[in-house]
């Protein structure tokens, strides 16, 4: 556990000068990208920031939704991706990754990539809320077919968990 404040700590003042640094909508997209890669969802590479995570995660979501309001129109922002993408060519593509998947793990993983990568403001939130909708219903599909009939440890091997214990 951090040794400090959960409210004001020194972990949010660090991050809210970069976050204020932020100038251009470019930027906060790559840093959005990069941080959400990097501390959040269970596929990520750090647990640095155990209690700052989700705070910060948001204030540059926030961040990010201010840049998009200034530098594009209002077309644009109904759909394009904040990296400049078209919004729904990026749905369908991993739509179409999904529909071929039979695999409910591969499948996660699809999912929780999606999110990490699109989750509103990277992508409009009428394209993004239809897309999460379809592939929870595909990935709700492939789970229900005998999930639970795994040992909670053969699952833990299957899905590559490394199980953390806190002294």
């Amino acid at each position: 556990m951090a040794n400090y404040n959960i409210h004001d700590n020194p972990v949010r003042d660090e991050w809210i000068k970069k976050i204020g640094s932020l100038n251009t909508l470019a930027k906060g997209v790559e840093m959005l990208n990069e941080f959400r890669l990097k501390y959040t969802t269970p596929l990520r590479a750090s647990y640095d920031l155990e209690l700052d995570w989700g705070w910060i995660e948001c204030k540059l979501e926030e961040k990010v939704a201010l840049l998009k309001h200034k530098e594009l129109n209002d077309q644009q922002i109904q759909n394009q991706c904040a990296n400049g993408a078209d919004a729904q060519k990026e749905a369908d593509a991993v739509l179409a990754k999904m529909a071929a998947c039979t695999d409910k793990f591969a499948a996660e993983k699809i999912h929780i990539g999606f999110r990490q990568a699109f989750k509103p403001p990277m992508m409009p939130v009428n394209v993004f809320m239809d897309t999460d909708r379809i592939l929870g219903t595909k990935l709700m599909e492939l789970r229900n077919t005998d999930y639970y009939e795994m040992s909670l440890e053969d699952l833990r091997k299957v899905r590559g968990v490394r199980v953390v214990t806190l002294q």
